[in-house]
Parts: C-alpha cells; sequence; structure tokens
C-alpha cells in the first residue's frame, strides 16, 4: 500500500527535475511495481520492457536523454506508444547488503540533459529512499522482537514484570494481573510501583499489612528497590507467592511471582506432623517445650505474666484394661477437643506423656490460671465419654504453676508437676496451686 514517506520522496523528484512522472520502484523477477509514483497511470508493469531493469544492474545513475535517439530504447513500447517516453534518468536503490532491489526514477516525455549535480541529487533521493526502507525492517524487526516477546511472556504459567529506572511499569502479562486481582485495576503500563503497591494495600490485596500498613508497604519497597534474593508474599485467601526480583542493566526492575500456594501448604502440614501429636492433635512435647521456653523468654524480656498448667487423667490405665486402647485413644483425644473449646487461641496444649498434658497460658497471672484450670477439670469431670453404647466418667486432676523472676522452664515444670502430685494424693479431680 501507498505510504507517505515514499509519496513525499516521488513528489520531491518530480519537483526538482520538473518532470510529468517520477517513481519509486521495485523490481521482482516478471514485473516492476511502484511503491510510490506521480503522473504514472498505473502502478506495475512487466518487467522485460522496463527502462528500470537497466538500472538495478549498475551502480550509477542511469541516464537517457533522448530515447529516440538510443537504439537500446528507440523501438520500446513506452517510446512508441504512452506515455511516449523521451527522457529518463534512474538512481539504483542499493541495500547495505550490496543488493539493488529497484530505482528512483523520473520520465518525460520531451528530450532534456542532465548534469552531474543533477545525478547527484537523484542519487541523494534513492539514498533517502533506502533509508526510509531499512528503517522499516529495523522497525518490522523490532516489532516482530516485541510480539515474539510477549508471546512468551503470555505463555508463561508464572507472572512476568518489567518496570523502567524510574519505577514505572512497562510491561506485564495476563498471568500476572490475574494473579494480583485487587490491584489489577491499578497495573497499567506507566503506573509507579509504589502507587500499585499502596492500591493494593487500600483493596485488601496484601493481608500482611492489615493493621501495620505503612510500615509494610516501607518494607516492601526496601525488598524492591534493593532485591537481593526470593521473598514470600502472602495473597487473600491462603495463597502464597515466591518473588523474585532483578535490576536490569538499564537500572530498571525485572521480576517473575510463581505460585507457591501447594508448596506452602504441603510446608506446613508437614510442620503440623512433626510439631503435633498424632492422636491427639496436640503439640508434642519437643514442639511444646520449645514454645513454652520462647514464651518464658518473653515474659523475662518484658516483664509479663505466664502460667503453666499440666493436666494428668486420673487412673487412665483402668480406662484401657476395662475398655480395650481404642476407648483410652478416644478419651484422649476427646480430652484435648474439649479442652480446644475452652483455651484460647494463643494458649499452647501439648501431649507430655502418656495421658499427662501441659497447658502454657500467656499474660495469665496466678488466678487466671487457677480459673482456666478449674475449667478444663469442669469440661471433663460433667460429662462423661461415649464409647460403644457405654458412657465412660472421666475425670483430671491439674497443678499450676506461675512464673516468678528467675524461672526458667524446668523450674516452672517442677512446681508445676508437685502440685499435680498433691492434687493427686488429695484425691484427684482437683486443681492444686505449686509454690516456690
Amino acid at each position: 500500500m501507498p505510504e507517505e514517506s515514499y509519496d513525499r520522496i516521488a513528489r520531491l523528484a518530480a519537483q526538482m527535475f520538473d518532470v510529468s512522472v517520477a517513481v519509486v520502484s521495485l523490481i521482482e523477477d516478471k514485473r516492476q511495481w511502484f511503491k510510490a509514483q506521480v503522473g504514472a497511470s498505473t502502478t506495475e508493469v512487466e518487467r522485460r520492457f522496463t527502462f528500470c531493469s537497466h538500472v538495478i544492474c549498475q551502480d550509477d545513475v542511469f541516464v537517457v536523454e533522448d530515447a529516440l535517439e538510443d537504439e537500446r530504447f528507440a523501438d520500446n513500447p513506452f517510446v512508441t506508444n504512452e506515455p511516449y517516453l523521451r527522457f529518463y534518468a534512474g538512481a539504483p536503490l542499493r541495500a547495505s547488503g550490496g543488493h539493488n532491489l529497484g530505482t528512483v526514477a523520473i520520465i518525460d516525455s520531451k528530450p532534456r540533459s542532465f548534469s552531474e549535480a543533477d545525478r547527484r541529487s537523484l542519487a541523494d533521493l534513492a539514498a533517502m529512499v533506502i533509508d526510509a526502507l531499512e528503517m522499516r525492517l529495523v522497525i518490522n524487526r523490532a516489532d516482530a522482537a516485541e510480539r515474539r516477546f510477549v508471546d512468551a511472556m503470555e505463555s508463561l504459567p508464572n507472572g512476568f514484570v518489567l518496570y523502567d529506572k524510574d519505577d514505572r511499569l512497562v510491561y506485564c502479562n495476563e498471568r500476572y494481573r490475574e494473579i494480583y486481582a485487587e490491584s489489577a485495576a491499578f497495573i497499567v503500563p506507566g503506573a509507579d510501583f509504589e502507587d500499585i503497591i499502596r492500591k493494593g494495600v487500600e483493596n485488601g490485596q496484601h493481608p500482611e499489612a492489615i493493621g501495620d500498613e505503612e510500615a509494610w508497604i516501607d518494607k516492601r519497597l526496601d525488598l524492591h528497590l534493593n532485591p537481593a534474593g526470593p521473598i514470600e508474599q502472602q495473597l487473600p485467601g491462603d495463597k502464597w507467592l515466591r518473588v523474585e526480583e532483578r535490576r536490569t542493566s538499564e537500572g530498571g526492575i525485572v521480576g517473575f511471582r510463581f505460585d507457591v500456594t501447594t508448596l506452602k501448604r504441603q510446608e506446613r502440614e508437614l510442620a503440623r506432623l512433626a510439631w503435633t501429636d498424632s492422636l491427639t492433635d496436640a503439640m508434642n512435647r519437643h514442639r511444646f517445650m520449645e514454645l513454652s521456653s520462647n514464651e518464658i523468654d518473653k515474659a523475662r524480656r518484658h516483664g509479663g505474666n505466664l502460667s503453666l498448667l499440666l493436666l494428668d487423667v486420673d487412673h487412665f490405665k483402668k480406662v484401657n484394661d476395662r475398655n480395650g486402647h481404642a476407648a483410652g485413644d478416644l478419651v484422649l483425644k476427646q480430652l484435648v477437643e474439649r479442652w480446644k473449646g475452652v483455651i484460647r487461641s494463643h494458649d499452647v496444649i501439648g501431649r507430655i506423656g502418656g495421658e499427662e498434658f501441659g497447658v502454657l497460658l500467656p499474660e495469665t497471672d496466678a488466678q487466671g490460671a487457677i480459673r482456666n484450670a478449674e475449667k478444663l477439670r469442669a469440661t471433663i469431670a460433667e460429662l462423661p465419654f461415649a464409647y460403644e453404647g457405654q458412657l465412660l466418667r472421666i475425670t483430671i486432676s491439674v497443678g499450676v504453676a506461675t512464673f516468678a523472676p528467675g524461672d526458667d522452664l524446668a523450674a516452672l515444670i517442677r512446681r508445676a508437676d508437685d502440685a499435680l502430685y498433691e492434687a493427686k494424693h488429695a484425691g484427684r479431680d482437683r486443681c492444686m496451686v505449686g509454690t516456690g
């Protein structure tokens, strides 16, 4: 199709040399077609009769000042018939690879002379056409490269994003927008990274930011501007990403987003299995001791309250002996289920031994610990356990100890254990408080 950049050169040629016809032509093996033309009555002609076929076989400007006086062209149909060509001058379109692709030619119906200066001017116009063609080639290659890049990025199963050196969005694939669904409306080319993050926080995109928004934004910006390695990022619906970002050679940021939700959930499940008692789903002894030590360190640093309960099932061996181990397992499982319905979400319950459990009560003083111990005792004593048509009446004994300055975990457990021993010897089904 015609293009203005080539039409402009054809018009300029016609005006510069005051001729009736000027063309920018490209030549194939059997035809010559006009990319741009002024005064021509057609868009293509057979190659075998054209003057331009002679031009592309040489490197210089080709001139015929009077075709009727030139034995090569005197009987040419373009000379003896319309357009009754008499004058012709053509400069080859020589590509950078050395191939002549076509011509810039001027034609007139009357003879005329053509000076060296005229030849140079026509050659300059041909060079302008080559510049335009090669620029188009560069643009086409760039467009093709961009299409390949976009196609490749859109085919990725992961999110991809590119920011420029001013931290403005250059490109992201559709998967990236799907990942950040709550922020998608703001993820547009030219948008600033910080603006996108802030809009995301406002729209619930980043659950980790809730309650401490500015601190979270500051930390995220620092990690983004100074990428040092992969980070994990939580999304709504308990989804998780691995975020990997790197600086480009131009100072921008290129990033990938990998959905690691399944892996994260598997890790959590493995941790749960490693930390919990397989029968009761309470913390196992190792994990309970670890968390308890951490809470004691925290209470020691901040001067807070902390209490520990040790709970033991009364006459548990008789339950197993009379009803079988399946009944004993059921009792232990349901004990923990009932206790979990009483304690707070941040309290810690663990299975310390066969039928012995510990409950750690952060931020709880002695009076609060006693109240909690009574609740846990009562929730077992007041409701029998159903097993194969029987009602199993179960009681527990509880030892209570409250953190005192200078205590470590061993000291706290020792006092609670002493109190538990006293509760057992005092008749069971009761709570006793350990003293220093």
